[in-house]
């Protein structure tokens, strides 16, 4: 094949989409996850802005006698979650693809055919938009100008969510402070960080996430001074000294960022029923062959003030409010 024709390619790779579309859409769906799903509920059916809410319950068990004696109280408190449409606009210049798709099959002196270049093409592009979607789950910060045209903006990864409800005084995040970390303190002021996160809730906090050079950081010195942690195999994890709790190191969050929160907590926002993610067209436009894709998706905690966040910056601590404290967590 000298030369390949825009149009024969566009055919093939709308007849491989439409050939295997479950092929596609699994492999679109194994696409957009990240490694922060492991450690997040999935919450379906959500475009857009989706209003959550809990309800935080003062004591209601007391001693009996036979009169009513009224105990309780009820608070209903809500959040706005959201998640984002994002897509793919992906040009494919057919001219370039022997120079590039196929110079290895070239090589190995393998058949070319119009279907093999199309199944490369949607095996590259899946692979780019996992790479894509991995780093705005941590580092994405949407901006409604920048969003269109450009990578890094089409949503709020975890590092600008935690920004956010650090910053927010109405459903605020429980702030832990801590000195700035080196390689010598990094497992004291871990250590510091679990024990600030309140009695009432420590059961349910299993996991302390941190970037990869705190958690490197981490091993690094927990081995200088109480030897191996773990014996690093695949099922092993590195767990802190004091409360056993599993360190996860997420790629890309930046090194003034640890938090945790209650198991459950953490939501990835997608609408994979009404509107999953999928390829939605094939267009040719002059010599391009033009790929459509789009879905949605987001981060975010379904109760801000569960979320235990680093403080390097001053000696506040907790949720800066002593009515909300003692509602969240009565029992300090």
């Amino acid at each position: 094949m000298a030369t390949i024709n825009v149009q024969d390619v566009a055919k093939a790779v709308n007849t491989y989409l439409a050939t295997n579309k479950k092929v596609v859409s699994a492999d679109f769906g194994q696409a957009l996850k990240t490694t922060l799903d492991a450690y997040a509920k999935k919450v379906t059916k959500v475009k857009g802005q989706y209003p959550q809410f809990h309800m935080i319950l003062s004591h209601v068990v007391q001693g009996f006698r036979p009169q009513w004696d009224e105990l309780g109280k009820a608070n209903l408190q809500s959040k706005i979650l959201k998640n984002y449409q994002q897509k793919v606009n992906f040009p494919v210049i057919p001219a370039e693809i022997l120079n590039t798709y196929l110079a290895d099959l070239y090589e190995e002196g393998k058949p070319i055919t119009n279907k093999e270049i199309a199944k490369m093409i949607f095996k590259d592009v899946l692979a780019k938009i996992k790479d894509d979607v991995e780093y705005l789950s941590i580092r994405g910060e949407y901006n409604a100008t920048n969003a269109y045209g450009q990578f890094g903006y089409s949503m709020d990864g975890i590092s600008k969510v935690i920004d956010t409800i650090y910053a927010d005084t109405t459903h605020p995040a429980y702030k832990v402070p801590l000195n700035a970390l080196t390689d010598t303190n990094i497992v004291d002021e871990i250590t510091k960080f679990e024990r600030k996160v309140p009695a009432y809730v420590k059961n349910k906090v299993k996991k302390i996430f941190l970037s990869e050079n705190n958690f490197e950081r981490y091993v690094l010195r927990y081995e200088e001074l109480y030897g191996q942690n773990t014996d690093y195999k695949a099922t092993s994890k590195m767990k802190t000294r004091l409360g056993k709790r599993e360190l996860v190191a997420l790629p890309g969050l930046p090194d003034d960022k640890v938090f945790a929160t209650i198991d459950g907590n953490l939501l990835k926002l997608v609408d994979i029923i009404d509107n999953p993610p999928a390829f939605t067209d094939v267009q040719v436009q002059d010599y391009k062959i033009k790929l459509f894709a789009e879905f949605w998706l987001g981060y975010d905690f379904a109760i801000n003030e569960a979320v235990f966040v680093s403080n390097f910056t001053d000696t506040a601590e907790g949720l800066g409010d002593p009515a909300k404290e003692a509602l969240y967590f009565p029992h300090k």
